[in-house]
């Protein structure tokens, strides 16, 4: 068993994620979406661009709980607490291409909203690679052992 990953560690395995789906609270009812992380701050927070009419900036404004999940190499999940912000200077900072061909205007476009989660926990489950975990099942059948498939854990932040 490995040591638990630091806060530190964990915040990198998030800065390599491209895709996540953001859960928010519409109601009783949890909605998830797929949104691509433009920036994770030292302290973990997490930036996204939204509209202001979308229907996420209204649940988050609402209900601010959102979770924030990745499962790209690695998984993790992100509890936190979501806003809704206008900052014009932030988002003329994280604006790209990508971005402008999806909301088709200006980082400065009254419309244009960041959705910031500052987040309470990440859990984490960091995996060996493919050839590795296939490898371990292998030998698990075998052994009549459970096969490593990496650690996991919480992290505080």
């Amino acid at each position: 068993m490995t040591a638990p990953k630091t806060r530190d560690e964990v915040l990198e395995m998030l800065r390599s994620q491209r895709t996540a789906m953001v859960t928010t609270l519409d109601g009783d009812q949890l909605v998830s979406r797929p949104m691509a992380p433009m920036h994770v701050d030292d302290d973990g927070t997490l930036w996204f661009f939204t509209e202001a009419d979308s229907d996420k900036a209204d649940q988050v404004e609402s209900i601010p709980h959102v979770n924030v999940s990745f499962s790209h190499g690695d998984y993790l999940s992100v509890s936190g607490t979501g806003q809704v912000v206008q900052d014009v200077e932030q988002q003329k900072a994280l604006w790209n291409t990508a971005v402008e061909s999806w909301l088709q205007c200006e980082p400065d476009d009254p419309m244009v909203r960041l959705l910031k989660v500052q987040p309470s926990t990440i859990a984490y489950w960091s995996t060996p690679n493919t050839v590795a975990t296939l490898l371990g099942m292998a030998k698990a059948v075998v052994t009549d052992e459970q096969p490593d498939l990496g650690d996991s854990g919480v992290v505080n932040v």
